[in-house]
C-alpha cells in the first residue's frame, strides 16, 4: 500500500470511529442510563458513589422509582423526541453538596446526568449581552462586528483565554474568522484548519448537541458498567468521554480545557464557537446555557442577514439574466449576439472567458480555450457528463494531462439546456489559473506514526502558520456565482 493510500485509509478509519459508543464519560459528572420500556437501570458510571454515595453495581437493574433522589414525576415532562432535555436543579444534597440533574431523551432510553452544583456567583447578564446579537447586520462591516460581539460575550461569560468563531468551508475545512485571545495563547485569526481536525462523526454530534465541554484535557475517562455487553449510546450526552486522538490534539495546542457551541444557519452546521483555556476550566450549567442562548441569538441575526442579502441578490440577478437573454433572442442565431453581449456575459460570472455552443457551432471570446480545447470540453460535457451544471476551479481533475488546455484555463462553469429546435444549448465561463496562498494552522497533512506495531494518524505537533501555495487552480467560484449559474440555466429553459 502506498503512503497516500495508507493515509486515506487511516483518515477513513478516523471518520468512521463511533465516538458515541466510547463506553466512558468524563469525570466531572456521573451518568445513569434507564431503559424507556422497562424503566430499568441498564448502565451506570463507575464513579456514581462519588456523587450519591451509592455502589454503582447495586444500582444496575433497579427500577426508576428506586432512585429516590430523582423527582420521577417531573421526568414525565421530558418530551419523547430524542435529544430533548429536562434540567432539574439541586434536587438533593449528597456528600455535603447539592446536585444538578439533567435528563436527556434517547431513542429508547433516558440518560440521567449528575453534576455538583456550582457555587453561587454573580448573575450572568444574558439579556444585556444577547440584545445586540439579535440585531440584523446590514453589510460586511456589520457582520464582522456581529462576530466580534459574540466572541467578546463568550469571553465575558466563560472567562476562557481564547474564544474563536470557526467557520466551516465547503470542503469542511475551517477558518478562524473572529477571535478574542491572550498573548499567552497567541492568535489563530485567519488561519485554516483541515476538515480531518473535526471529522464527520464529530460534526454530526455537534448537530445533535447544544454544546460540548472538556473541562480538563488531562482527565482520565470513567468507564460505564452495564447489564450486558452492548455499549450505551452517548450521542446526546454532555458527559461523553473524549477521543484519545482529540486529547492529544489539545495537548499539542497547549490547551488545558475547551468548550464549543455549534452555530447553525438554516438548520445546517455553519461553524463553531470554540473556546480554549490554558488550565482546566469547568463551566456551570448556567454558563453553558447562557452561551447556547447567545449563540442562538447570533445565529438568528446572521440567518436574517443572509436571507435578506439572498433576496436582493436574486432580484437583481434575475433582471440581469433576462436582459442578457432578451438581447441574444433578438438575433435569429443567438450566437450572432455574443460579440455585443460578451462583457455582460463574463461580468455575470466574474469570468475572463466565455463560449456559447449550439449544435456544432461555437463562439469563443476572452481568455478561453481555442477551438481544439473547446472541442475537447464540449464533447465531454455533451457525451460524458450527466450533469446539466458543472462547476470546477481545478480543471485538471476533469482533463488531466491536457497541457495546452490547462495552460489557458483552470476554472470553468458550464450549463446546458435542451431546445426543441436547436438541441443542446451550452454556455461556458472560464477563469485562468491564479496562484493562491492558504495560511494553515500547522502543516495540514496528518503525520502517520506507529505505536505498538499499529499504524495510526497522529495530530500535528505544531500549529504555527504554515503557508500552502496552490497552483493549477482558478479563483474559487463563490456561492453567489454558483447560484447565478443555476438561475441562468433555469431562466434559459424558459426562453428555449
Amino acid at each position: 500500500m502506498t503512503t497516500l493510500s495508507m493515509l486515506e485509509a487511516l483518515v477513513q478509519r478516523c471518520e468512521s470511529e463511533q465516538l458515541n459508543l466510547s463506553g466512558a464519560i468524563q469525570s466531572f459528572g456521573a451518568l445513569i442510563r434507564i431503559d424507556s420500556k422497562s424503566g430499568t437501570v441498564t448502565h451506570v458510571s463507575s464513579n456514581l458513589a462519588d456523587f450519591i454515595g451509592t455502589d454503582p453495581a447495586r444500582t444496575l437493574g433497579q427500577k426508576l422509582e428506586a432512585l429516590n433522589f430523582l423527582p420521577v414525576a417531573s421526568l414525565q415532562a421530558l418530551p419523547d423526541q430524542p435529544g430533548k432535555r429536562l434540567r432539574v436543579d439541586t434536587v438533593a444534597e449528597f456528600l455535603g453538596g447539592r446536585l444538578d440533574v439533567l435528563a436527556v431523551r434517547g431513542v429508547d432510553f433516558i440518560l440521567i446526568e449528575l453534576e455538583r452544583s456550582a457555587a453561587p456567583s454573580a448573575p450572568i447578564p444574558v439579556q444585556q449581552l444577547q440584545s445586540p446579537l439579535l440585531s440584523v447586520p446590514y453589510d460586511d462591516d456589520e457582520v464582522m462586528e456581529h462576530h466580534n460581539m459574540l466572541v467578546q460575550a463568550f469571553q465575558t461569560v466563560t472567562g476562557y483565554d481564547r474564544v474563536m468563531i470557526y467557520r466551516f468551508q465547503e470542503d469542511w475545512s475551517g477558518e478562524v474568522i473572529s477571535e478574542a485571545t491572550t498573548k499567552a495563547l497567541g492568535s489563530y485569526l485567519g488561519l485554516r484548519f483541515p476538515a480531518s481536525d473535526i471529522p464527520a462523526i464529530a460534526r454530526n454530534l455537534y448537530i445533535l448537541n447544544p454544546c460540548r465541554m472538556i473541562p480538563d484535557a488531562t482527565d482520565q475517562p470513567v468507564p460505564l458498567l452495564g447489564l450486558g455487553d452492548a455499549p450505551a449510546d452517548l450521542a446526546w450526552s454532555d458527559l461523553r468521554s473524549v477521543s484519545p486522538v482529540h486529547l492529544e490534539y489539545l495537548n499539542h495546542m497547549g490547551v488545558g480545557a475547551s468548550f464549543s457551541v455549534p452555530i447553525r444557519v438554516t438548520g445546517k452546521l455553519w461553524g463553531l464557537v470554540a473556546c480554549h483555556s490554558l488550565k482546566p476550566h469547568l463551566l456551570s450549567h448556567d454558563q453553558r446555557s447562557a452561551c447556547v442562548s447567545l449563540t442562538n441569538a447570533y445565529s438568528l441575526g446572521l440567518t436574517s442577514h443572509f436571507a435578506g442579502r439572498r433576496i436582493q441578490s436574486l432580484d437583481s440577478l434575475d433582471r440581469r439574466i433576462e436582459k442578457i437573454l432578451e438581447a441574444l433572442a433578438q438575433h435569429e442565431d443567438p450566437l450572432d449576439g455574443i460579440d455585443k453581449m460578451k462583457d455582460q456575459l463574463m461580468e455575470a460570472m466574474a469570468a475572463q472567458g466565455f463560449a456559447m455552443a449550439i449544435g456544432n457551432d461555437v463562439v469563443i471570446t476572452g481568455e478561453a480555450p481555442d477551438l481544439d480545447g473547446m472541442g475537447l470540453i464540449d464533447d465531454w460535457f455533451l457525451n460524458e457528463s450527466r450533469d446539466t451544471v458543472v462547476i470546477s476551479d481545478h480543471l485538471d481533475d476533469l482533463f488531466h494531462g491536457q497541457v495546452v488546455l490547462l495552460a489557458v484555463v483552470s476554472g470553468m462553469v458550464a450549463i446546458k439546456a435542451r431546445s426543441l429546435r436547436s438541441g443542446w444549448v451550452r454556455f461556458y465561463w472560464f477563469r485562468p489559473a491564479l496562484a493562491q496562498e492558504v495560511a494553515w494552522a500547522g502543516n495540514p497533512n496528518k503525520p502517520v506514526v506507529e505505536k505498538a506495531g499499529v499504524v495510526m494518524l497522529s495530530p500535528r505537533r505544531s500549529f504555527e502558520k504554515w503557508i500552502e501555495v496552490k497552483s493549477g487552480f482558478s479563483r474559487p467560484w463563490t456561492n453567489d456565482e454558483r447560484m447565478t449559474a443555476a438561475r441562468f440555466r433555469n431562466t434559459l429553459l424558459q426562453w428555449l
